[in-house]
């Protein structure tokens, strides 16, 4: 009777140790099939926010086709961003910007590295941005200036630079096409390409919009391509009045600069002719598609006039 009952709780023993067993698989299983459903859930989910973020890209390039007066400012219906609109089971959130505002750095020089405009003015911009003095400053306009030569018969004093890193590159030889390629030249680090960012382009032309500049893009904007010949005919209290007199009302064409308190028809001398407009050409979308837990964005730049599309980045 010892031995059956010794024998019977082995058997006990055995089912208890089983059933842990397959209760320890079911709860893992379980947990694998909970974690397999999220995951699919959220490719679902991020898959739909796609497509929400590219039809939000759409839904802003009509928005600023149907803006057909003679001016962009930012109040008007394209300036306001738009948060969580409902579609279906997520929401979009789009926000466009006027990038005519920004200063093009495609403007510095030519393709054979001589100094546009764009030369001075981009010093300019350094010095008040950045707080620099004028040699640092015209150092950075140097980099870009060599960075566009496409000679490549020609040495630059930037060229031993290039081929001392590790890994070694030649400089582009040709205009930016993104802003991001700042981080390669010479003189150009992460902090300085973030603290200009705001205020950079290399999409469109050269004229910036009134309705949209920062007060150190219109400041830097007087300087003229000879250096010799730079006149300063508004003064930083002056830029902060026009930005003042733009808070209340659009430019809404280029002689109500004059209407600005303390302008006048100064304004006509400030910059160059053709420098400058009230009308936007590029635009920066944003879209970030969501449903539920699943979240992408799509940014776009756009050529508003044919609304061309110029890039297209989804993250």
């Amino acid at each position: 009777m010892s031995a059956l009952r010794n024998q019977d709780g082995v058997v006990l023993l055995l089912v208890l140790v089983i059933v842990a067993l397959l209760s320890a698989l079911l709860t893992e299983f379980s947990f694998s099939t909970l974690v397999d459903l999220r995951a699919t859930e959220t490719f679902r989910d991020r898959a739909r926010s796609f497509y929400l973020a590219r039809g939000g890209i759409e839904a802003a390039r009509l928005i600023l086709q149907e803006d057909q007066n003679e001016f962009d400012h930012p109040s008007e219906f394209w300036g306001d961003p738009m948060d969580t609109i409902p579609v279906g089971d997520g929401d979009v959130s789009l926000t466009i910007t006027d990038l005519s505002g920004r200063f093009n750095l495609n403007g510095v020089a030519d393709t054979r590295g001589n100094p546009l405009p764009g030369y001075h003015r981009f010093i300019a911009l350094c010095r008040e941005v950045l707080q620099v003095d004028q040699e640092q400053a015209r150092q950075l306009a140097d980099a870009l200036r060599y960075w566009f030569d496409a000679d490549r018969s020609k040495v630059t004093p930037d060229d031993s630079y290039y081929s001392e890193l590790q890994p070694t590159y030649p400089r582009k030889g040709a205009k930016l096409d993104t802003l991001d390629e700042l981080y390669l030249i010479r003189g150009f680090t992460a902090d300085i390409v973030q603290r200009l960012r705001p205020y950079l382009r290399v999409n469109g032309d050269l004229q910036i919009n009134v309705n949209t500049a920062s007060a150190a893009v219109l400041y830097a904007w007087q300087f003229s391509a000879a250096e010799g010949n730079v006149e300063i005919i508004f003064n930083r209290q002056d830029i902060a009045a026009l930005l003042d007199y733009r808070r209340q009302s659009a430019f809404k064409q280029l002689s109500d600069l004059a209407l600005v308190e303390g302008i006048g028809e100064r304004w006509s001398a400030a910059w160059l002719q053709g420098s400058v407009g009230v009308k936007g050409h590029i635009f920066q979308l944003v879209s970030r598609g969501r449903v539920n837990q699943g979240a992408r964005s799509a940014t776009a730049i756009v050529q508003k006039q044919g609304n061309r599309l110029l890039s297209l980045r989804v993250e």
